[in-house]
């Protein structure tokens, strides 16, 4: 994912999602699909759905890709909102409104749920690790520790709790974490409009970019390059100013370039295999690509655009092909997923979903034939052929209320994994 590993992803989440989940706040983790690393190839694939509950515990849903099937349900806790796959054999959830991170082995069926306690008010809405030792939490609220900010918690991996929080910025919403080589955590602040930039080597935050720095205007999305030299930040403007994104070259803290982009930009990707970059302007109905294997600040412009998609209403999350063939975007407010050229930025077809379905996270598995939307407003996840681009089924979540045999309001799909 990222960079990171998407996620944020991510993650990560997780942008800015245009989804309220009970309590009023609006946030989007951001992660990426896990691929497989390079030696003999994976025979079997997953999507991981984690469902939000607004009635009660949530859950963490296994889905066997080759045949679209549920293959392992579990059940998490108050505010399930975000995931990590971690090392590819553990799962872990952040549980919002129990401020708690629930972990279980996902080889293992069945396997005896984990529950690491953050400090209460502590509300997490992310996770992020590309280390060995560790994974880190993104506390929205204040808490014992940060009595006026948000912070991240470090879980260690061989106790499973926590062992140090640290403070960042008001309303903390997104994170991302560079490759192993670097390790640093990017966080985005939405409540003093800021980006933090935490080192989990000396648990300490070593800078904080804000619009003295270059930051632009609320701050949505994260995304890291290829080589982690740089940190792009998606802006989304004021509705005076218009949303940017922002060049941060890492070890500076002060944003070098920038560039336009459509209205209320809310997302951001990083297509690995093409090395470009997707930005969904929520507010414009359009996606702009990047070519992000030629930055250069001193340049102008300093990423150069490639193209921009016209896609359906509110587009609020991107999935890439492996294939670099295609990529997909969910438009929460047409309640559609586009299909767009990879290479003429042409839409190809918009593909209906269900009435209210209000998807707002879409991801492709690795071999590239299936597609995974979370619709949190029907309590799916629509799954896409990409051989035809036509839904093969809707997998329903969880019933709310467990036990519940016939006529159960859903869980709400928020976020998907695929590996």
């Amino acid at each position: 994912m990222i960079p990171f590993r998407r996620t944020g992803f991510l993650l990560s989440i997780v942008a800015v999602l245009l989804l309220e989940l009970g309590c009023g706040d609006q946030y989007r983790p951001v992660a990426n699909p896990i691929i497989g690393p390079g030696g003999q190839p994976q025979t079997t694939h997953y999507a991981y759905v984690v469902n939000y509950n607004p009635s009660g515990p949530g859950s963490s849903v296994q889905i066997d890709v080759s045949g679209d099937t549920t293959s392992q349900v579990q059940t998490m806790a108050l505010g399930s909102v975000a995931e990590l796959l971690y090392l590819r054999d553990t799962m872990f959830v952040a549980n919002r409104d129990a401020d708690n991170v629930t972990s279980f082995v996902i080889v293992v069926t069945g396997s005896p749920i984990t529950s690491t306690n953050l400090p209460q008010g502590s509300h997490p809405v992310a996770l992020v690790s590309t280390v060995a030792d560790s994974v880190f939490v993104l506390n929205q609220d204040p808490n014992s520790v940060c009595p006026n900010t948000g912070s991240i918690s470090t879980i260690s991996i061989a106790t499973l709790a926590v062992s140090n929080t640290v403070c960042v910025g008001v309303h903390p919403t997104q994170m991302i974490q560079l490759s192993n080589a670097f390790d640093e955590i990017y966080v985005i602040n939405q409540g003093d409009n800021s980006v933090s930039i935490f080192v989990p080597s000396s648990q300490s935050v070593s800078g904080t970019v804000t619009t003295a720095q270059g930051l632009g205007l609320n701050p949505t999305a994260l995304v890291s390059s290829l080589d982690g030299a740089f940190i792009f930040i998606v802006t989304a403007g004021d509705g005076i100013n218009p949303g940017t994104l922002d060049i941060l070259p890492r070890y500076t803290g002060i944003i070098a370039a920038s560039v336009p982009l459509g209205v209320a930009p809310s997302f951001g990707i990083l297509d690995p295999n093409l090395n470009r970059l997707y930005v969904a302007n929520t507010g414009g109905n359009t996606v702009s690509v990047f070519d992000a294997s030629n930055v250069n600040v001193s340049n102008s412009p300093p990423i150069p655009l490639l193209g921009t998609a016209n896609v359906g209403t509110a587009p609020i999350s991107i999935a890439v092909l492996p294939s670099g063939t295609q990529f997909y975007v969910a438009d929460s407010g047409s309640n559609d997923v586009t299909v767009v050229s990879a290479s003429s930025f042409n839409a190809l077809k918009t593909i209906p979903l269900a009435s209210g379905a209000n998807p707002v996270w879409i991801a492709s598995e690795p071999t590239s034939t299936k597609v995974y939307v979370a619709n949190p407003g029907t309590g799916t996840v629509t799954i896409i052929q990409t051989v035809n681009n036509t839904i093969s089924g809707n997998l329903a979540a969880p019933p709310q209320v467990a036990g519940c045999n016939s006529s159960c309001a859903l869980q709400q799909p928020v976020m998907i994994i695929t590996n």
